[in-house]
């Protein structure tokens, strides 16, 4: 596209153009290397609002924003399906992208789907969801979860490190009748990454299908916390998007909740407070609790800082160093990552309940790719390719 200013101008509202830049999450010159003009373009669209028919079309495709959007007199009041409980520097965050809205919109579908199925075989309902009110406590919280995965005091130290224990849990909140997912794209389209920074997961409340979305753009340490703050959302029967910014202790209620009930699931305060002294000289302690409990290190620092034993810039240095250092590999697109990658994305559970609905005539091959964005024979393949082991 030239840079030189069109023939033909139409005047569109320059607040509305502002707007389409900043819910991309698109930079003046971000947006401009998009559309392959000078940043003085994208400047002046938002200084006058003229623009010419063609760019339109290029900044409604490049944004990601629907056509009609772009002539209204006013930016639209587009908010999120389910509650927004983002924060950043203590003040809600206002745009969410159209990557973030796509995601929750393939979510709620398959959620609605999901739940469905299961009230048409007679399924009893998840007892542990909506179990709890923001006057219990997070011990009581972590409690409930743990019992409802089946999962034993000190459960973590069974295993050989927090990896294992992360994907433990994973396969546990399965077992127990969550729809977890983890993905870092929208859908299987690598070129449409998620960002941590805008949201790190969500949860869906239902008593049949409750589901939990974690952001795989994310680093590992991250994404353990993220899940086990999403299932004590549900243990509270509260919907919402999480966004941590470094999972400050200015949250609202229920994330502040959340958070502590996440650390308590993993390391539990009782045996944290017994533990410390025999680390706290040491020059790292936060690495030896991690490695004792089977937790991240940035669970570990939660811990620490909810007790009251290290300072709030000590666990924000922490958290930057876990996420600079380990951030998630790329989505894969062929071969045995892929599958793994579906595994993740999509879970055993939930596969099996698409194929057998297929095969039983009750789920035609269009619905079942709008579900799961897998094509052909694809379809067949999942519940030998995603089985335990596979």
């Amino acid at each position: 596209m030239s840079s030189g200013t069109p023939r033909t101008q139409l005047r569109l509202q320059p607040d509305v153009l502002r707007w389409a830049r900043k819910r991309a999450r698109f930079s003046i010159t971000q947006l401009a290397g998009v559309m392959a003009v000078a940043p003085e373009r994208v400047s002046g669209w938002e200084r006058t609002g003229m623009v010419s028919p063609v760019e339109v079309e290029a900044l409604s495709s490049g944004t990601r924003t629907p056509f009609g959007f772009l002539y209204l007199s006013r930016p639209p009041e587009e908010g999120l399906p389910v509650p927004d409980c983002r924060t950043r520097d203590g003040d809600s965050v206002d745009l969410a992208s159209p990557e973030l809205m796509e995601v929750i919109g393939d979510m709620l579908r398959r959620q609605a789907w999901m739940r469905d199925e299961l009230a048409d075989s007679g399924a009893a309902p998840v007892t542990f969801v909506a179990s709890h009110t923001l006057a219990d406590t997070p011990r009581a919280i972590a409690r409930t979860i743990r019992e409802a995965l089946g999962l034993g005091d000190g459960w973590a130290s069974t295993t050989v490190g927090w990896r294992e224990a992360f994907e433990k849990l994973r396969y546990r909140a399965e077992g127990a009748g969550v729809l977890v997912t983890f993905n870092g794209v929208v859908g299987n389209d690598a070129r449409r990454a998620l960002d941590p920074d805008e949201f790190q997961g969500f949860a869906l409340s239902d008593p049949y299908a409750p589901l939990v979305f974690v952001n795989g753009a994310d680093s590992e340490a991250a994404q353990m916390f993220t899940l086990a703050h999403e299932l004590a959302h549900l243990a509270l029967g509260r919907s919402g998007v999480s966004g941590f910014e470094q999972f400050q202790t200015g949250h609202p209620g229920n994330e502040r909740l959340c958070d502590r009930a996440a650390a308590e699931l993993f390391v539990p305060e009782t045996e944290f407070r017994e533990y410390w002294p025999r680390v706290a000289t040491q020059d790292d302690p936060l690495r030896s609790v991690a490695q004792h409990f089977r937790a991240s290190r940035i669970v570990s620092a939660r811990r620490a800082l909810d007790l009251g034993y290290i300072s709030d810039d000590r666990f924000r240095a922490c958290y930057r160093d876990c996420r600079s250092s380990a951030k998630a590999a790329p989505a894969a697109t062929d071969g045995d990552d892929f599958w793994n990658a579906q595994r993740w994305r999509i879970g055993q559970r939930f596969a099996e309940a698409v194929v057998r609905a297929i095969r039983e005539e009750r789920l035609l091959y269009r619905d079942a790719y709008l579900l799961t964005d897998l094509y052909g024979d694809a379809i067949d393949q999942l519940p030998k390719r995603l089985a335990p082991g596979a």
